[in-house]
Formats: structure tokens, C-alpha cells, sequence
């Protein structure tokens, strides 16, 4: 009898919502009846589930191939859905569709995979020194050299082989980077500092928790105007570490990470531990079509060099994205830093700046 009265429910339901108003039935409303039909006919309860126009993008947590297509079939048949795609929370894989111009889901591979189509560690939203291509204006205040400072970086880290965990998803892949600092005060926008980062990454996911180790290599040079303009002394940084995160999405909205490094190799001396952990907030509502949604993060460190002392980073604003194109993102954000100079020439020195800026991710 359940199972009747409930197809009774919802099929009164339907022929409600097929009224006169059906074309403009307003989304969070069908958001919250998928979610009720899902619940009811199948036992299943989406983990996220957004309605743009007549697209459905339904997220499951745990999920798999064959909930994920019924949820698909019957999610098509609501009235006033043209199109459902249904993903796994986790890490985005597209797992069933249904509908018109369904997109085919994406085959997870049983063997070693070749340049997998998406990164298992999401890079870090606040961390000054996560690789990727970046144009950034800084105002560091009461600092005795700088004042406006353009930040140029230029980097990713790339997936090259996966394959099965158990459960998971391991990849092998390697980061690159070059950080570099501007002075706009000077009348060439003198280099001020770069730093060069490369090594091989090895990265693992399983349901909510992913981590990443790297071990990486990092010079430190200054500008050749700057060093004429001001005299300065150059400091012959250069050393190899390595260092592990562990990150959970412990909500739709919220992850958390947490790690530490050490440095196997260095030139000068250096104390060789140091610490890590943040957080990041990613709306799980979107706007003009899934296409901006409000981001936040927030990174603390410390470093055994630096007499543990701590170092903030924050940064806030709002993320773009084709949701056609997946893993391409433009994020527009406002941030600050106080703590020990991540600049590599200047590390011994405590800065204070707030800027603003893009940072574009593949």
C-alpha cells in the first residue's frame, strides 16, 4: 500500500505541476519535488540537486552506475524537464543522462588510464603557492621597498597516469610553476622576485577524502633591475621538498585539508618542517546557469624556519565556469596575506598585503 498511495501522490502531484504554469514552474520548487520523487519511488537521497530551465543536474553520494541511471529514467519523466544529468558528488564524474541531447557519461576506466580527464586533489583555493595561471594586483602595507605590486604566475599540475584504488582512484601526475612579483612603482615595473617550481605529484581518491604528496624543487631569483635599482643582496635559495595534504569534502559546500613537509635538500641551511591546513566554501547555489557561483577560502602555515610563526591567507569571491566545459574555471577573487614572505627572496620577511585578481584553472 505505501508504495501505491506514494505513486498516487506523486502522480497527482504531476498533473498539478503540468498546469497552465508549468512553463514557468519556479526551480527551487522542482529542485525539491526531484528530490521527494527520488526519495520516494527509488530510496534515494541526492546529494545536490539543481534545475536550470529544463536541465536537471542531480549529484549522488554514494553513487553508482546503476542508481545513477534510474535516477536518470525517472528524473526524465517530470514534467517540465527536458534534460537530467546525474554526477557523482565526489568528483564531479558524469555517471548516467537521459533526455534531449543527453551527454554521454564518462566511462570510469578499469585499468591505467592515460592523461585522465580530471585532476583527483583539487588545487587549493587560498594557498599563494598552488600552481596555476594567475594576474593579481597587491597593496603591501607599511612595507619599507614595495607598495603596488603586480603578481604574475604562471603553472598547473597535470594528471598523467591513473588507474583503480581499491574503491578509489590513484593518479601520477607533475606541477610546475613559476611565481613571479612586479614593482609598479618603478618606472619599468621592475622584476622583483621568481620563483620556479617542478616536481612529479602522486595523488589518491576515495568517497570523500582525496590527498595529494609532492616532491618538488624550488629556486629563488631576484630581478636584474631591481637588483641594480636597489643594491640588494641576493640570496642563493634552492632546496627539494616534500610534503603531504589530506583533504575531505565534508559537505557539499564545505572541505577541509590538513599537512605537513619537509625539506630534504636545501642551499642555505634551512629548518626543514612545516605545516599546513584550511578551509574552502563553494556556494552550492549557482547563478545565470550554473555558471557563477561564490567561492571562499581561507589557508594557515607555519614553518619551523620562521620559528613556527604563522602565516594567513584568505581570499573571497566568485567562480565562473561553461558547465559544457568542465574543468575550465575563472575565478574572480579579493584576498589577504600576513606571515612570512612567500616570495623566496624575501622570506624572512613579514608582509601584510591585500589585492585583487584572476586566477584561471584547467
Amino acid at each position: 500500500m505505501p508504495s501505491v498511495l506514494s505513486r498516487l501522490v506523486i502522480s497527482a502531484c504531476l498533473a498539478f505541476a503540468a498546469g497552465p504554469a508549468g512553463a514557468e514552474r519556479d526551480a527551487r520548487f522542482l529542485e525539491g519535488y526531484l528530490s521527494a520523487v527520488l526519495e520516494q519511488e527509488l530510496g534515494i537521497g541526492a546529494a545536490g540537486v539543481a534545475v536550470t530551465g529544463v536541465t536537471a543536474r542531480i549529484a549522488l553520494a554514494p553513487a553508482d552506475a546503476a542508481s545513477a541511471r534510474r535516477v536518470a529514467e525517472l528524473a526524465a519523466h517530470v514534467d517540465g524537464i527536458e534534460r537530467v544529468e546525474v554526477r557523482a558528488a565526489d568528483d564531479g564524474r558524469v555517471l548516467a543522462s537521459a533526455g534531449r541531447e543527453a551527454a554521454e557519461p564518462e566511462e570510469e576506466e578499469e585499468g591505467v588510464e592515460l592523461l585522465p580527464r580530471r585532476e583527483l586533489f583539487d588545487p587549493l583555493l587560498a594557498d599563494p603557492r598552488q600552481p596555476h595561471f594567475t594576474a593579481v594586483y597587491q597593496w603591501y602595507l607599511d612595507d619599507p621597498e614595495l607598495t603596488h605590486v603586480g603578481s604574475a604566475n604562471f603553472g598547473e599540475t597535470f594528471a598523467l597516469l591513473g588507474g583503480p584504488l581499491g574503491d578509489g582512484r590513484w593518479e601520477l601526475g607533475l606541477l610546475g610553476g613559476v611565481f613571479s612579483i612586479f614593482d609598479l612603482d618603478a618606472d619599468s615595473y621592475d622584476l622583483v622576485n621568481s620563483d620556479f617550481w617542478v616536481g612529479p605529484t602522486l595523488s589518491a581518491r576515495r568517497g570523500i577524502l582525496s590527498t595529494q604528496l609532492r616532491l618538488y624543487h624550488q629556486s629563488s631569483h631576484l630581478g636584474d633591475e631591481f637588483v641594480l635599482r636597489n643594491r640588494a643582496e641576493r640570496v642563493n635559495l634552492s632546496y627539494e621538498g616534500v610534503d603531504l595534504l589530506v583533504s575531505a569534502d565534508v559537505h557539499e559546500a564545505l572541505r577541509l585539508y590538513l599537512g605537513g613537509g619537509v625539506i630534504v635538500h636545501d642551499e642555505p641551511d634551512l629548518d626543514p618542517l612545516s605545516f599546513q591546513a584550511g578551509a574552502e566554501l563553494h556556494s552550492p547555489i549557482a547563478f545565470a546557469g550554473d555558471r557563477v557561483r561564490p567561492i571562499a577560502g581561507f589557508d594557515f602555515q607555519s614553518r619551523e624556519e620562521n620559528d613556527w610563526r604563522e602565516e594567513y591567507a584568505a581570499a573571497a569571491g566568485v567562480e565562473l565556469a561553461n558547465p559544457e566545459a568542465r574543468g575550465v574555471r575563472l575565478q574572480i577573487l579579493a584576498s589577504y596575506f600576513k606571515g612570512n614572505s612567500p616570495n623566496g627572496q624575501f622570506f624572512q620577511r613579514r608582509i601584510e598585503s591585500i589585492g585583487v585578481g584572476a586566477h584561471l584553472h584547467f
